[in-house]
């Protein structure tokens, strides 16, 4: 398949297996995703990772899944630095879940309002000059029922 073609069939996920995601399949995806831009050369991430032993304190939080990925963004004082970084890191989850496709681990991608409590971010290890930029629910696709939702049909771009 042509890269162009899997990126118009990329979508969240909407149902997973009920099996568990192995940890060191997230870190072996995480390894080739972090060959994100960055004009600084700097890696401005930070990665928590919460599968069925941590669970309990995402079950009210997130739609279910298997396992959890909070993408951390560090957050430079210097504003032009900050949005690179943030922008490297955009580019980190794109790069994950395309990874992650070709490896049928599904992902979904949200961010859900509890990303800006003060206390549950205390309570997933996030410091002051940190944010969660996304959170990626995680799950092998259902071979059965793709999990994915049907395309839908793009508008036609032009420059000016």
């Amino acid at each position: 398949m042509k890269l162009a073609d899997y990126l118009m069939d990329w979508r969240n996920v909407t149902q997973f297996q009920d099996r568990p995601v192995a940890r060191e399949l997230v870190l072996e995806v995480l390894n080739d995703a972090v060959w994100a831009p960055n004009h600084g050369l700097r890696e401005p991430w930070r990665f928590v990772y919460v599968d069925q032993e941590g669970m309990q304190a995402m079950r009210q939080l997130q739609q279910p899944s298997p396992a959890h990925l909070l993408i951390i963004a560090k957050e430079d004082e210097d504003p032009h630095r900050r949005d690179e970084d943030l922008a490297a890191v955009c580019c980190l989850v794109a790069n994950f879940e395309l990874l992650a496709r070709e490896k049928r681990l599904g992902t979904r991608r949200s961010m859900p309002d509890w990303i800006y409590d003060p206390e549950l971010r205390k309570r997933f290890g996030i410091r002051p000059n940190e944010r969660i930029a996304v959170v990626l629910d995680l799950g092998h696709i259902d071979p059965a029922a793709d999990g994915t939702p049907a395309a839908a049909d793009r508008i036609s771009l032009e420059l000016l």
